[in-house]
């Protein structure tokens, strides 16, 4: 069997995915202090789609094609300067900053559109230059389409900007896959353990700024014990990312594009980002409502779902079962149906580490047995 050789995780790429993590925490206020509603939760779905796209893009490129080189690390640091400039237009008047937001991500597009262009220039293989192709009408689009939102009222120019994004979010998991389906072995993959360490990586800053976002809860003036069931609820959804990625997965997978993980990871991060708001709310608020609950078990189901669904790749000796789905989602209604019927602040963190617990048990036990 072909052996995949592990591709060194720079710290180039880490300190890369310190601004995004930033990035994602500032469209994370805008639901953060119970501002759930209808508009500002599409506004929370559309800049994290916008950002994670984007760097799920040009870590896809530095998977297969980045060597580490001055130009690379150049582009990369070029973009992290216009996160920067983006993300701190996002205040709870976006609307009246949407450019200053958007026009960032253009030049982000325009970069990474140039890589690949480079790239392609590069290659004097047909079957990689078929693979790299794609990438042209995807950036392309997705660039041309931001810079015209930019310029078009924002209530308009916020639904141009959405449809483009997912235009673009979509078109690789289609375009890509029946390209390299096509190809021969001459073509350059992807690196699989890269790409899962790299995933990986990602959530696990991720959960650094979970992490500051319950620190208040342990202010003297709201210490109490729902501060340490919050932290122990958090230490369960880790245990239960953590089993999955480094305990059950097959990192040897040849001619694989990755697709399944990178899709299932935006799940991750949404849900973690809803979990996130709301067990901050929870931990200082003595009045929980029924909202909050909703999107605090709808996090934990996007969440649990992006994990389970990377059971594609796991060693064949390690699926789940559907017993254990079943077990899993039915554990996370019947708690989200309590919570809804009790909303004390008690209660309702207790029943949220409780079934967290549940999960996490059954994928460490699980793990266990199999090993």
């Amino acid at each position: 069997m072909e052996i995949l050789k592990h591709k060194r995780v720079e710290l180039t790429e880490l300190f890369y995915d310190l601004v995004y993590v930033y990035a994602i925490s500032q469209v994370t206020t805008l639901i953060h202090h119970g501002n759930l509603q209808t508009a500002t939760v599409f506004e929370f779905l559309v800049g994290m789609i916008i950002y994670v796209n984007s760097w799920m893009v040009q870590s896809v490129f530095t998977n297969r094609f980045g060597k580490n080189s001055l130009i690379n690390i150049s582009s990369m640091f070029l973009q992290m300067v216009l996160l920067l400039i983006s993300s701190t237009a996002i205040t709870s008047n976006w609307n009246t900053h949407f450019y200053q937001f958007i026009l960032p991500m253009v030049g982000i597009s325009f970069i990474l559109l140039g890589q690949y262009i480079s790239e392609y220039l590069k290659k004097d293989n047909e079957i990689n230059r078929s693979v790299i192709k794609p990438f042209f009408y995807i950036m392309g689009l997705r660039t041309a389409i931001l810079f015209l939102s930019a310029f078009i009222p924002y209530k308009f120019g916020l639904g141009v900007a959405t449809s483009g994004i997912l235009l673009t979010w979509i078109l690789p998991g289609l375009l890509i896959k029946s390209t390299e389906k096509k190809s021969t072995k001459s073509v350059v993959p992807i690196n699989f353990p890269h790409l899962i360490e790299r995933l990986s990586l990602l959530i696990i800053i991720t959960f650094g700024e979970m992490i500051i976002d319950i620190a208040p809860t342990f202010k003297a003036e709201h210490l109490s014990i729902v501060s340490f069931i919050i932290f122990f609820a958090v230490v369960n959804l880790f245990m239960i990312y953590i089993v999955e990625v480094d305990h059950l997965i097959n990192l040897q997978q040849i001619r694989e594009t990755g697709n399944r993980a990178i899709y299932a990871h935006y799940l991750i991060l949404f849900g973690l980002s809803f979990i996130t708001v709301c067990l901050g709310e929870i931990g200082i608020s003595k009045i929980i409502t029924a909202i909050t609950i909703y999107i605090l078990y709808g996090g934990l189901a996007l969440f649990v779902t992006g994990v389970v669904l990377h059971n594609y790749y796991n060693k064949s000796t390690h699926r789940l079962n559907r017993t254990l789905y079943v077990l899993e989602y039915s554990t996370l209604i019947i708690s989200m149906i309590l919570s809804s019927q009790l909303l004390s602040q008690l209660s309702v963190s207790f029943l949220f580490f409780v079934t967290t617990s549940i999960i996490a048990f059954i994928m460490i036990v699980f793990n266990i047995k199999k090993s």
